[in-house]
């Protein structure tokens, strides 16, 4: 088991997941149509934006382009 991520972290998946969510909404789209574009599950649009979860940098590249902005854009 590994131990909890320092607070640092725990702050850039919130501040990553926020940033994620304001494209999203600015773009007007609701979690379910951001999955379908980015071809993944709806779930993990959720815990992505909750910053529940270290996304892998694919999933990032897929909701970046699903957003029609750089990756760059959505990191803290």
């Amino acid at each position: 088991m590994q131990p909890a991520p320092p607070p640092w972290i725990l702050h850039a998946r919130r501040e990553l997941g926020n940033r994620i969510r304001d494209a999203r909404l600015h773009a007007d789209l609701t979690q379910e149509e951001l999955a379908l574009q980015a071809g993944i599950d709806r779930t993990t649009v959720q815990v992505t934006e909750a910053g529940k979860t270290d996304p892998k940098f694919s999933l990032l590249l897929r909701l970046a382009r699903a957003l029609h902005v750089p990756v760059k854009d959505l990191m803290p």
